[in-house]
Order: structure tokens, then sequence, then C-alpha cells
């Protein structure tokens, strides 16, 4: 029997029919037809379906894998590993399962890989909960995950790729080039090595720091609510390497889309020493988040020049402000002076482009 094919997007229609054909030579998995509903997408270059089985409740997840995007941050280095036997979503995801970590379970992979079929952990991230109310007791969830992740032995992929210094340096000029230079904002020579040299400086201290595994994006859009577990989901693991112990912590608890209060940050940054079993080096762990929120604030450039997305360009704004906060904090006056100075408008939201 053929598989029925519903979709809102024409256009994927020819990929649908390859999944039913994909379907057709795997009998065992006891499906068939289904009806397809693409999902909003994101800055990501892959994109979503759910599909609803004839016969089963629970919808599945069609994750469509494009070709990798010419992005010198999404390249891992620090390493040396040889040609993988099988996708890094699919690794990942076997070994996070493997150390407890809530991840969706994978039903098929295509043979070329140009499709994974997923179980479907819903529609309700982390941060539209913190929209709702504080979440903190989903957020102590999520730090309880990012604790087993961190206490995991370094499985082989991981192990072959790092934040290297050069990386995180690369990622740092990113925010110089499109948040700054490619917006014609006109800086001098003498200004150009005053943020280089401080770049340097806090990517030397953040890489003289203990390295675990890193999920690489752990902040509140790539965790989703499991009520009925009453357990964090985790996504978008597939970049997963060895990187700083502060990296996911920042990423979370100082994320570009949410905004907590210090004394909800303190109280979750105890919650994860107390399951990591391990105190955060603060001064580190500013530095750590430091570094993301301006690769952050560079990414949603780009995201609007190159890729035509203004989606991100809302929490420029924020992530600037938090910027300017942990600058402060760490006593670094000279470049808070020089950011304030050249995105004042982008500080105040006035500015997109």
């Amino acid at each position: 029997m053929s598989a029925a094919v519903v979709t809102k997007n024409s256009e994927r229609e020819p990929l649908l029919e390859k999944f039913s054909q994909w379907l057709k030579r795997h009998p065992e998995l006891q499906l068939q037809n289904f009806k397809c509903d693409w999902l909003p997408g994101d800055a990501s270059n892959r994109f979503y379906g759910r599909l609803q089985f004839d016969g089963k409740k629970d919808p599945l997840i069609l994750m469509v894998m494009n070709a990798p995007e010419a992005f010198k941050s999404e390249e891992v280095t620090g390493g040396k590993v040889s040609e993988p036997s099988e996708l890094p979503f699919v690794t990942v995801a076997k070994e996070f399962a493997k150390g407890g970590i809530r991840v969706p379970k994978i039903v098929g992979v295509a043979e070329n890989s140009e499709f994974i079929l997923l179980e479907d952990f819903g529609d309700e991230l982390l941060y539209q909960r913190r929209q709702e109310n504080s979440a903190l007791e989903w957020y102590e969830l999520a730090l309880k995950e990012l604790a087993k992740i961190q206490k995991m032995k370094p499985f082989e992929l991981a192990a072959s790729r790092s934040f290297t210094k050069d990386l995180l340096l690369w990622e740092t000029e990113h925010f110089l080039e499109y948040a700054l230079i490619k917006r014609n904002k006109n800086l001098s020579e003498a200004v150009l090595k005053d943020f280089r040299n401080f770049f340097s400086k806090l990517v030397d201290d953040v890489v003289s720091s203990p390295y675990v595994i890193t999920h690489r994006d752990y902040h509140s859009k790539n965790l989703l609510i499991l009520e009925k577990e009453k357990q964090i989901g985790v996504i978008d693991f597939q970049d997963a390497l060895m990187g700083p112990a502060t990296y996911d912590l920042a990423s979370l608890l100082r994320d570009s889309y949410v905004a907590l209060d210090p004394t909800e940050e303190e109280h979750l940054i105890s919650v994860f020493e107390k399951a990591s079993g391990k105190k955060v080096d603060r001064r580190i762990y500013g530095l750590t988040s430091l570094q993301r929120n301006l690769k952050a604030a560079g990414r949603f450039y780009y995201i609007s020049m190159v890729k035509g997305k203004d989606t991100h360009l809302p929490y420029v704004a924020p992530t600037l402000k938090r910027v300017l906060k942990t600058l402060r904090d760490l006593k670094e006056l000279r470049i808070l002076s020089l950011i304030e100075a050249h995105l004042q408008e982008e500080i105040q939201g006035s500015c997109k482009v």
C-alpha cells in the first residue's frame, strides 16, 4: 500500500515521496499512510516535519539534513577523525542516551543520511515556559541534565574535536565583522587592535580552564518541556565537542533569549554545583559568557545580512546589554566604552541593520 502524503509545502513533496519509498523498504517499522505538517524554521540548515501515521497515536518528527552550511563557526578543529560512518547527530544521540540524557529516540535513518525519523518531543520549549512563569524547576532539571553530560566519559567523536583557541577567536572576530565592520561602523586600526588584544586575552583564559563534553548550544530554545515525564528533552546536540566546563552553563544562564535576575542565576549556579560536584569558577564563567554573547550578537547580524532572515535581530539589544553588564562585572572598562560608543543605538534597540 502506498503512503498517502499531505503537506502544506508542495515544494517538499518530492522529499516526502522519497520518504514514502524508504518506508516501503522498511516494513518492520509498521509505518504507512501519513500526513505531514512542516514546522516553522529558524536559523538552522535543517528543516523538520511532524508526521501523523494511520493507527499510531503519537506523531514522529522527520528531520531533513541539508548540505552543510559554509560557515566556519560550524566547523570543529583541534583533532583528527576519520570519515564518520554515521551522521554526528546519530552518534551523539546514541552516546547521550547511554549517559542517561533524555534525547529523542531514533526510529530510522535514510541510507544516504538525507533524513532521520525521530521521536516527537512536542512543541513546548523551556523558552516558552519561561515566558509564562519563572520555570525555575525546569531550569533546575536542565542543569541536572547538563551535569550528566559533563560527567560522561568522552566518546570518540566528541574527543576528536574541541573548542580551540583559533575557533573561539574566530567567533569573536565574527562579532567584529558582522556587528561592526560590515555595518560600516568605521573602526580605526587602533580600536580594532584594542578589541583583538582583549579577545586574545579572554580566550587564553577560557581555554586554560578544564574541558568536558560540551553540547555547544545548550539554551532555552534547544530544551523542551516533557511534562508527563517531568524531564527536560535535549535537542540540537550534533556539534558536541570538548569545551570549557563553563560553556554550556553560561549558554543557559546567560542566554540571549532569556533574562534571569541575579538571584535566580545564583540559585541555579548552586543547583549546578551540587549536581556536578564541582565549584564554578565565576571569573571564567563570566569570560565564557562574554565570548558566547559576543559571538551570538555577530551571528544574529550574520543571519540577517547573509541568510536574509531578521528573526534574531530582536535579541541583539538584550544580548549587548548582557555583554555590557558582564564587562562591568569584570571591570573591563576600555572594551565597555568602545562597545557603548559604537553600538549605542543597537543597545537601545533602535537600530537593526
